[in-house]
């Protein structure tokens, strides 16, 4: 990195990437106030050097036996070299979506809104220690479902171990804790034949904010990613042979025409042609 230029990060570093990046990352050279946009979150785990962290709210100073946790947004960073010339540290970074789910499922939320960007670490105790000496085993066989697996590990840990600096975290990440609840509220309830105004009721918003809170959190209108929902529990359900008729209703729709012209429109096929297609295949499966 060099000062005289602004660094987007993860995107600089180039590597095909959703909500979620394991980076491993490694300098040569020392660096003073580098101007870093963090478009992500990110937890440092510094392997070698030390690490400075300028914010609007003040400067910390990380040593490679500390863990860095940071919000997505803007610092200036300065990075200097150990006493063996290398400065390494393990990068993970991942989006709000990600917090989004993981706190759901946790039915967490921030304790209020933080204006204040704040740097947050860690000591690195036994249990960081050997996650990092886990990363580095997985480096050689990148998967990205291990990568999201290891990242949900680690929120994990730090929740359970360190729950006051999490939840600062989840503050300073979340501008709006509704999001929090709008996500809890759709994760219960979008298979439950329940409409948008209901949902937007739950989440305590009028239906023209939850759509807006809803696209910004799915990336998708609300009754696209509903309908999704539907089908794919309608074709869990036919799956267990269990008839059409006995599921439309089950499923939030008012008559079995209805359902069966939405399920055909999705999938080219009628509910009836789908479970005899299942049967079929079945039947081959034993011949």
């Amino acid at each position: 990195m060099t000062s005289s230029e602004i660094h987007n990060l993860p995107d600089d570093f180039q590597v095909s990437t959703d909500d979620i990046l394991i980076y491993f990352y490694a300098n040569n050279k020392s660096s003073v106030k580098n101007k870093v946009v963090f478009t992500k979150n990110m937890f440092c785990l510094l392997q070698h050097g030390v690490k400075e962290v300028q914010t609007p709210a003040g400067k910390e100073t990380v040593l490679n036996h500390e863990m860095l946790m940071l919000t997505s947004g803007s610092v200036l960073m300065s990075e200097t070299l150990a006493d063996n010339g290398k400065y390494e540290a393990i990068l993970i970074f991942f989006g709000n979506k990600t917090l989004f789910d993981f706190c759901a499922r946790q039915g967490l939320t921030a304790h209020k809104k933080t204006n204040q960007k704040t740097v947050i670490k860690l000591v690195r105790d036994e249990f960081l220690n050997h996650y990092c000496d886990s990363l580095k085993l997985l480096h050689q066989e990148h998967h990205i479902q291990m990568d999201e697996l290891k990242v949900q590990e680690i929120l994990a840990y730090i929740q359970s171990k360190y729950p006051e600096k999490f939840r600062q975290f989840i503050s300073q990440a979340f501008t709006d804790t509704a999001d929090i609840k709008l996500k809890q509220v759709v994760d219960l309830h979008a298979n439950k034949g329940l409409s948008i105004t209901e949902l937007a009721f739950l989440s305590h918003m009028s239906v023209s904010t939850f759509k807006r809170h809803f696209s910004d959190i799915y990336h998708m209108p609300p009754h696209k990613y509903i309908m999704q929902i539907k089908m794919e529990q309608a074709k869990a359900l036919l799956s267990m042979h269990k008839r059409p008729s006995d599921i439309y209703s089950e499923l939030g729709y008012e008559n079995l025409p209805a359902f069966s012209t939405e399920f055909k429109k999705q999938f080219g096929l009628s509910p009836k042609q789908f479970q005899d297609g299942l049967i079929k295949k079945a039947i081959e499966l034993e011949a």
